[in-house]
């Protein structure tokens, strides 16, 4: 896959798990295709690649169903596994996964980074449909992948406009494309819950858009178990291109923000995005693992 990820270059433990996976393929006689490799872990051949090149660290499903593919035994594998996450977490905690900056104190010039460095690429929007309308074209663009969250207290349904449900049906329909391109799309969903119970109107549509996304192979989705009693900080990453940040509160409709086309301000939203991803369960796993009176 061509490096076009946002993320920084990958190293430390999850490059090294990515190298001895790699050495697995190697070694394999039939050397298995990103295709083949896909097919058997019921996954994009996109994500395969992510996870060999070590930009993605595996989920235990998916590196058990990797190594059988290549013709390894998943429980030699399982204590390289578990120790390679525990360092990136440590990493994370630590953090070298990049923490953005804090801002600095107003007044001051949006345009210019700490140090004097330029920041180019600056639109703000005036609403939520400008914004909605701006991110759902940068989408239709996307090269290879796209990093999304959703964390509010209501569900997309409950708050769209025109301009936000083509957005959100123009993130699926990339992710479904028909294209020789390897893309794929990870989303992180943030689901209100109080005491332990999910919020009931933003489960059903999260069940509703598992069935409607559980075809597509280029996308992923994790959940993220949301306390607070407001909205979080949500974003779309695209490619190592743009990063979209939204900003919502007060009535379901209010939101609007910016985004910015600088590498720099990229990597920290991206480096960010994925320690959580390795932390967060699939959307898949956390419906299957529901109580029964929740499901």
């Amino acid at each position: 896959m061509t490096n076009t990820s946002s993320s920084p270059p990958p190293h430390g433990p999850q490059a090294r798990f990515a190298a001895e996976l790699r050495e697995l393929r190697r070694q394999n006689l039939t050397k298995p295709t990103l295709d083949a490799l896909g097919r058997s872990m019921g996954c994009a051949r996109s994500n395969v690649s992510l996870i060999l090149s070590g930009r993605r660290f595996p989920s235990w499903e998916h590196m058990c169903a990797l190594v059988e593919a290549l013709g390894g035994n998943p429980a030699d594998w399982r204590d390289r596994w578990l120790g390679a996450r525990r360092e990136i977490e440590e990493a994370g905690r630590a953090g070298d996964a990049g923490p953005a900056a804090p801002p600095p104190p107003l007044p001051f010039d949006p345009s210019v980074l700490a140090g004097g460095e330029a920041l180019p690429g600056i639109h703000w929007y005036k609403d939520n449909r400008e914004f909605y309308e701006a991110a759902a074209e940068r989408v239709r663009s996307a090269r290879s992948e796209i990093r999304v969250t959703y964390t509010r207290r209501y569900p997309p349904d409950q708050t769209s406009t025109n301009a936000s449900r083509e957005y959100f049906r123009s993130v699926l329909d990339w992710a479904a494309a028909d294209s020789e391109d390897e893309r794929a799309v990870r989303r992180i969903i943030g689901l209100p819950e109080r005491e332990g119970v999910p919020d009931k109107d933003v489960l059903a549509w999260v069940r509703r858009h598992h069935e409607e996304a559980e075809g597509i192979l280029n996308y992923e989705a994790a959940v993220l178990r949301w306390t607070a009693a407001a909205d979080g900080l949500n974003m779309a990453l695209i490619d190592d291109s743009v990063a979209f940040l939204a900003f919502s509160g007060g009535s379901r409709q209010r939101l609007n923000g910016f985004s910015v086309e600088h590498p720099r301000f990229m990597g920290y939203f991206a480096a960010h995005f994925d320690q959580l991803w390795v932390a967060l369960p699939s959307l898949a796993h956390y419906l299957e693992e529901l109580p029964d009176g929740q499901r």
